[in-house]
């Protein structure tokens, strides 16, 4: 699988296609320093008011802060809200 995703992403790069569209891989946004976006997500494994780890086909993201909420949730999109201090990354 991650030689797949390799593949599909330099295939993208040569194309002019954004990575996580063509590869799948999860698309990340932010609203400020309040607000993110996360698509393509395989579900929330730990829940805090200051750390929410959200699965993703790639690893897992973790948002960090305080008074965090999930405010919305649908099967591959979620929304987090609160004062957003990091975000980290990690692979498989």
């Amino acid at each position: 699988m991650h030689r797949t995703r390799k593949i599909l992403e330099k295939a993208a790069q040569r194309l002019a296609l954004p990575a996580d569209v063509a590869a799948g891989v999860p698309h990340l946004s932010m609203n400020g320093f309040c607000e993110c976006s996360l698509d393509r997500h395989n579900g929330i494994l730990e829940y805090e008011k200051d750390e929410i780890v959200i699965s993703v086909n790639t690893g897992t993201v973790t948002i960090r802060g305080s008074d965090l909420e999930v405010r919305l949730m649908h099967r591959d999109c979620l929304c987090v809200c609160g004062k957003i201090t990091a975000l980290e990354f990690s692979e498989r």
